[in-house]
């Protein structure tokens, strides 16, 4: 929490001296605590011989708002596997799901809100047997009346024990089914949870990512935010979501994890990355520094990938050649990471080349790393333009870039005008042809394609009957998707390259043949003209120009 808060208070002492706004954010999650009952005490002497007892930490930061905010979180680091805790894993929502929840929200001219579970963690509860003893934390009685030493005995999954979000998650998802009795999304994404509507009038979905909502409804809200016919499901879900739980109503959804949505007039959602991109490149770069960035029209030059061959050629990771240049290079990367798996996907190709070279950077490779920051500083608000209404399809490109040993595959598949989801991808073994090449990516992009229509279906409550478009522009390949041809020079290709043909069969997929001109995927396997990278892009992503 603390990361990205500058100048706040690292220990409750500190905030002692400090005073105001500190105090009352700390009183203020005491209450929480108190309220849900987070730990009850006992003498030290009772707790059981050969248990670990762990420390409380105050953490703090400044909310966007400007709000002070503190966080009491057990010593995670101390607590032992098997003992503390077992079974950690917590599903959250995926980033191609939360587009898809967006996109369906345009598809179907619907409004998207945000719900915050306030204190969520302290909300969830421990199964039977799980118990977690700690020191008292700073701010609280250490002894009792008679001067004994206390021990908290945690009973709810407060923030820093391992399994925390598995426990909120075990009573959300229940209650989302047998409470409310919605669907949820098993064979694609377990977070998605969908009514379906008898009548067909209503639409509403929910989209969990740990504490925090996503809810796409069409029902029409007053000015407080409430539903206007208090006989939907809207309202019902709203009324015993604040019964059951304890929330906040956040209003329509301005941003999701660092990833900004508007909704235009017409009705399309367009998602963004501005404030993110801005506080990044502030983060690596000075005022100055910023201001002497060169305009860049691309994110890379032509030169990316054979300076990625040459570093790998020049170091290993173990013994890379400029190893003062490592640690800031992968943190300049994996910052750019959380962009291009976001809304950019005009920063795929660049990111993918930069994350094959992560532990062995070169000068060359950190220069090149700066025009893909100017390209950003130049363009930070750009972002995915989801269209409104219900004509447009799921829809695939792949591609494939044989130029070099280990061969690059790109594939993005949109649906509402904008894509789903894009990669590029270093192949992981070395392609005899072009045509072997081809059908490495195009399985690849398959993958994603089928998924995703597992994913519609359960979003519209209506499977798909016609088979979706995954596109290629290798003819070799595309009749290798229908028919087991070309046997001499494709005998070596492992089965597992041949699931496309496996879904061309079973009628989930058509493999039709385009021109490389037309074929968005090659946007994420080479590097492209300032032109044609700046067409494609703008296509790709949905930008209106002019």
């Amino acid at each position: 929490m603390r990361a990205d808060s500058a100048d706040v208070p690292e220990t409750h002492g500190e905030v002692v001296k400090l005073g105001p706004p500190w105090p009352a954010a700390i009183s203020k999650e005491f209450a929480n605590h108190e309220q849900n009952a987070s730990w009850r005490t006992i003498p030290r002497s009772e707790v059981p011989y050969g248990r670990r007892i762990h420390k409380f930490v105050w953490v703090f930061k400044l909310k966007r708002d400007g709000t002070a905010k503190a966080r009491l979180c057990v010593q995670g680091c101390t607590l032992e596997a098997g003992v503390d805790y077992d079974q950690t894993f917590s599903k959250t929502l995926s980033h191609h799901s939360a587009r898809g929840l967006f996109a369906y929200a345009a598809r179907e001219r619907c409004s998207v809100r945000s719900v915050d579970y306030v204190a969520a963690y302290l909300q969830g509860e421990f199964i039977e047997g799980e118990v977690v003893y700690c020191l008292p934390p700073p701010g609280a009685p250490t002894h009792d009346s008679a001067g004994r030493p206390l021990v908290c005995v945690v009973e709810k999954p407060i923030y820093g024990i391992p399994q925390a979000g598995r426990r909120l998650q075990r009573k959300v998802f229940p209650w989302c089914t047998d409470v409310m009795g919605l669907r949820q999304l098993d064979d694609s994404d377990s977070c998605v949870f969908i009514y379906d509507d008898p009548s067909g009038a209503e639409t509403f979905a929910v989209g969990i990512y740990v504490d925090n909502l996503q809810v796409v409804h069409s029902a029409e809200l007053n000015s407080d935010g409430d539903a206007v016919d208090q006989n939907s499901y809207y309202a019902k879900f709203m009324r015993q979501l604040r019964k059951d739980w304890d929330i906040v109503d956040e209003g329509p959804m301005e941003d999701l994890l660092g990833i900004e949505c508007n909704t235009n007039p017409d009705g399309s959602i367009t998602l963004h990355q501005n404030k993110y991109i801005n506080s990044m490149i502030n983060r690596f770069f000075t005022p100055e520094e910023r201001e002497g960035l060169k305009k860049a029209s691309t994110p890379y030059s032509t030169n990316l990938a054979q300076l990625v061959i040459e570093a790998l050629e020049g170091s290993t990771a173990s013994e890379p050649g400029h190893p003062d240049l490592v640690k800031e290079y992968q943190r300049m990367v994996g910052s750019l990471m959380y962009c291009c798996t976001a809304t950019r996907p005009d920063l795929a190709y660049a990111v993918h080349q930069h994350c094959r070279a992560l532990s062995r950077p070169t000068p060359e490779l950190v220069a090149e790393l700066r025009i893909t920051f100017a390209y950003l500083n130049q363009h930070p608000a750009l972002g995915l333009t989801f269209e409104a209404g219900r004509k447009h399809e799921l829809s695939g490109y792949s591609d494939s870039d044989w130029a070099i040993k280990n061969s690059t595959s790109g594939w993005v598949i949109f649906w509402q005008s904008a894509p789903l989801v894009w990669g590029s991808r270093k192949q992981n073994c070395v392609a005899l042809s072009s045509c072997e090449a081809e059908i490495i990516a195009l399985s690849e992009a398959a993958k994603d394609m089928v998924y995703l229509r597992k994913f519609i279906s359960g979003m519209t409550g209506k499977q798909l009957v016609n088979s979706s478009v995954l596109r290629t522009d290798n003819k070799a390949a595309r009749d290798l998707s229908y028919n087991p041809e070309l046997h001499n020079r494709t005998k070596h290709v492992a089965r597992r390259h041949f699931f496309i043909r496996d879904m061309v069969e079973a009628f989930e997929l058509n493999v039709p043949l385009i021109s490389t001109v037309n074929n968005y995927a090659d946007f994420f396997t080479k590097t492209l003209k300032p032109g044609s990278f700046s067409s494609m892009r703008n296509k790709i992503m949905n930008i209106k120009t002019g």
